[in-house]
């Protein structure tokens, strides 16, 4: 009786070992490490261009925040020193300039909450925008500091220094109004066109191999 439990228990064992036996399937293995690598590489390309995305947005409200205590800092230290100067010419031009800004800034994040993607076209421009609203405020804070309360008692630094503000806020607004223009025509022609150079070359060759068709079915008798 023990000999059969002994036999009957070696059988299982046997069995059990042989159900349980690994096979190396070299050809799966390495589809499988394909497939990761490339599922890697794409939430990697996906998380890149979710950074970009989010530094290009951070960049507009970089230079509109900048650019709006520029202003904020110019009327502040008029109204140290006349408070009708607060509606002179170059003033009032600031505030023109600026509210362009904003609305062109605005017109941006709004073309950019249904279509995120357009703004990786804009990449170049939104960084020197960025760049030039931080320069700008950085220099008129600076300028202030360095002179005092009455930095603009002087009328010839005042004119200068407005001159300045007004000449760099219209290079500013020009960047900003090409940088949405480029978001808006990348959308009216399409992603795949705006990325594609050789596209008026295909056109090219559409229209050449249209026009032998055409043509080769007239010479038919």
């Amino acid at each position: 009786m023990k000999l059969l439990i002994l036999i009957f228990l070696m059988l299982i064992g046997h069995y059990c070992s042989k159900a349980q036996r690994l096979v190396f399937d070299r050809g799966h293995f390495n589809i499988v490490n394909e497939n990761g690598a490339v599922r890697l590489a794409a939430e990697n390309t996906y998380n890149s261009y979710l950074n970009t995305i989010n530094n290009r947005l951070s960049d507009i409200n970089l230079n509109l925040g900048a650019v709006v205590m520029v202003q904020s800092l110019i009327l502040s230290s008029l109204r140290e020193v006349d408070q009708g100067l607060k509606t002179a010419i170059a003033v009032r031009q600031i505030g023109s300039l600026v509210a362009e800004i904003s609305s062109e800034s605005a017109g941006m994040i709004d073309i950019a909450k249904s279509d995120p993607h357009l703004l990786l076209f804009a990449e170049d421009v939104s960084r020197q925008v960025k760049d030039r609203g931080i320069n700008l405020f950085s220099e008129v804070s600076a300028f202030v500091l360095k002179e005092g309360e009455n930095v603009l008692m002087d009328f010839e630094k005042r004119d200068a220094l407005l001159k300045k503000i007004a000449l760099e806020l219209r290079v500013i607004r020009a960047l900003v109004f090409s940088m949405k223009k480029s978001m808006y025509w990348t959308k009216m022609n399409g992603v795949f066109r705006s990325l594609n150079p050789y596209q008026g070359f295909i056109n090219q060759d559409l229209r050449l191999g249209s026009d032998i068709l055409f043509k080769s079915k007239l010479l038919k008798p």
